[in-house]
């Protein structure tokens, strides 16, 4: 083997730099995206572990929440359109004793949720908006187990009165738990 020339050396020597800096920076690029998935991943774990922390110092309320909704719930006696039609009778009912027009109304499919049935009314009614308040006001009681699920607001033709159409559910034992 013949020795080497100086630019042969010097060259070797460009060779053995670039090959170092090139490997150096993807080196480092890798373990900086490493390093930032790492981080993610952490603060990702701590606010898992923060909400953890809540649940836990709350969870005597929401066992009392869950205690009080088995016992209170009512049952879904009868069939389903017995129970969309009662649901349907209580929110026009509360409409018309609210002085409200009724302009629409339908009876929509019972839906099987985790916590039971959910019985669905779609109603339209017409009136000022401060009986539509109070209207809702009075509709949407806990202790009923109604709630408005859907909801739309608009100003009448006359502009002196409101449409709303809402939806209204009303959420029934499921027949396992009964």
């Amino acid at each position: 083997m013949r020795p080497r020339t100086n630019s042969e050396k010097l060259l070797l020597g460009l060779l053995a730099a670039v090959v170092l800096l090139g490997g150096t920076f993807y080196g480092y690029k890798w373990i900086a995206q490493k390093q930032a998935s790492l981080d993610l991943a952490v603060a990702s774990m701590h606010a898992d572990q923060t909400a953890a922390e809540v649940d836990l110092t709350e969870s005597d309320l929401w066992t009392q929440r869950m205690s009080w909704v088995t016992s209170n719930q009512p049952p879904l006696d009868g069939s389903e359109d017995d129970a969309k039609s009662a649901v349907l009778t209580y929110v026009t009912k509360g409409a018309r004793d609210h002085k409200l027009e009724i302009v629409e109304q339908n009876l929509n499919d019972a839906s099987p949720t985790a916590a039971g049935t959910r019985v669905n009314v779609t109603v339209k009614v017409k009136g000022p908006m401060q009986d539509l308040v109070q209207w809702m006001t009075d509709l949407e009681k806990p202790s009923q187990f109604y709630a408005v699920t859907l909801f739309s607001l608009k100003a009448d033709q006359d502009q002196k009165s409101m449409v709303c159409s809402v939806q209204v559910a009303r959420y029934f034992k499921s027949g396992a738990s009964q």
